[in-house]
C-alpha cells in the first residue's frame, strides 16, 4: 500500500509540473496575430497613458516614490554627518595651518624665534589628505541627495513614451528602419531601468551594507577627531602667548615655561598623531567604501543581472520563433 501511494503522489507531482509547463507556455502558444495584437494594444495603452500625463502619476506612486523612500533617509542623514565631519576636519586644518606657521614668541627676550611648524607637518599632512577625501565625499553625497530632482518623473514618462513609440513600427512592419527603430526602444528602456531601478536600487544595498561600517567605526573616529581638534586648540593658545604669570624681564623664567610649553606640544602632537594614524585609513576606507567602491560595484552587477535576463529572454523568443 506504501509503494502504491508513493507512486500515486509521484503521478500527481508529475501532472502538476505539466500543468505549470502549459500554462508557462500558454501565451506562446497563441496565435501569432492575436499576440502581436495584444502587444499593439498594450503599447496603444501605454503612449496613451503618457500623452495625457497619466503615466506620470502611476510611475511616481509606484516606483518612483517607493525608491525614493527608502533611500532618501540614509542619504540625508549620512550627508550631514559628512557635512559635520568635514567641519571638524576644516577646523583642524585650519588649526595646523596657524601653528605650522608660527614661532614661540620669545624673540623680543632673548632674540630667539623657535619653530615649531616641523612638529606638526606630519599631522597636517594627514589632516590634509583626510580633508580631501572627506570633500570629495560631502560633494557626492550632495549630488546623491539631488538625485531624484535630477531625474524627476517626468524623464520617466519621456524615456517609455520613446521606447514605445520606437517599437510600435516593429509590431506593424519588420525592415532594416524598423529595426533600427527597435534597438532604439531597447536603450531607451534600458536607461529607463538603470536610472529608475538599478540606481537606486544600487543606494539602498549600499546604505544596509555602509551603515553598519560607520556605526561601528567611522563614527567613534569622528569623536577622537573631535577631540583630538581641542587638545589641538588648547595647546595652541598655550603656545602662542607669553607666560603671564612670570615677568617679562624674567629672562630665565620665560625661557623654561617656553621649554614647558614645546615639551607639553611635542606630548600632545604625538597623542594626536597616533590617533590620525590609528583613525585615517579606517575613515578614508570607509568614505571610499561607501561613497564610491560599494555604490560602483553594486550598480554595475545590478545592471549586469538585469541585463542579462532580459536578454536572456529575449534570445530566449528569438529561438522559439526559429
Amino acid at each position: 500500500m506504501a509503494e502504491k501511494n508513493e507512486v500515486l503522489k509521484t503521478n500527481e507531482n508529475i501532472e502538476m509540473l505539466e500543468k505549470n509547463r502549459n500554462n508557462k507556455n500558454s501565451f506562446s502558444n497563441w496565435d501569432p496575430d492575436r499576440k502581436n495584437l495584444i502587444i499593439k494594444i498594450l503599447i496603444s495603452i501605454g503612449l496613451v497613458l503618457c500623452i495625457f500625463g497619466i503615466m506620470d502619476k502611476i510611475f511616481e506612486h509606484t516606483i518612483f516614490n517607493f525608491f525614493k523612500n527608502l533611500t532618501m533617509p540614509y542619504l540625508e542623514k549620512t550627508y550631514e554627518e559628512s557635512k559635520k565631519m568635514f567641519l571638524t576636519l576644516s577646523l583642524l586644518k585650519g588649526t595646523t595651518d596657524i601653528i605650522e606657521g608660527s614661532t614661540v614668541n620669545v624673540s623680543m627676550i632673548v632674540g630667539m624665534e623657535i619653530e615649531i611648524g616641523d612638529i606638526i607637518q606630519p599631522i597636517y599632512d594627514m589632516i590634509n589628505i583626510l580633508w580631501k577625501v572627506s570633500l570629495a565625499s560631502v560633494v557626492i553625497l550632495k549630488l546623491e541627495t539631488i538625485y531624484y530632482e535630477i531625474f524627476k518623473v517626468k524623464l520617466a514618462t519621456i524615456l517609455t513614451f520613446i521606447s514605445l513609440i520606437t517599437i510600435f513600427p516593429y509590431t506593424i512592419y519588420k525592415n532594416k528602419i524598423t529595426e533600427i527603430l527597435k534597438k532604439i526602444s531597447k536603450y531607451s528602456f534600458f536607461t529607463l531601468l538603470y536610472i529608475y531601478i538599478v540606481l537606486p536600487s544600487a543606494i539602498f544595498v549600499n546604505s544596509t551594507i555602509s551603515s553598519y561600517f560607520e556605526k561601528e567605526y567611522k563614527e567613534p573616529a569622528i569623536v577622537e577627531l573631535n577631540q583630538d581638534l581641542n587638545r589641538l586648540n588648547k595647546v595652541k593658545d598655550e603656545m602662542l602667548v607669553l607666560d603671564q604669570s612670570k615677568s617679562i624681564f624674567n629672562i630665565p623664567g620665560q625661557i623654561d615655561s617656553a621649554k614647558a610649553k614645546i615639551d607639553n606640544f611635542s606630548k600632545e602632537i604625538n597623542t594626536i598623531s597616533r590617533d590620525l594614524v590609528e583613525n585615517t585609513p579606517v575613515i578614508i576606507g570607509i568614505i571610499l567604501l561607501s561613497s564610491i567602491v560599494l555604490p560602483v560595484l553594486i550598480a554595475v552587477l545590478l545592471y549586469m543581472v538585469t541585463k542579462s535576463i532580459i536578454f536572456e529572454k529575449i534570445n530566449g523568443k528569438k529561438s522559439e520563433k526559429k
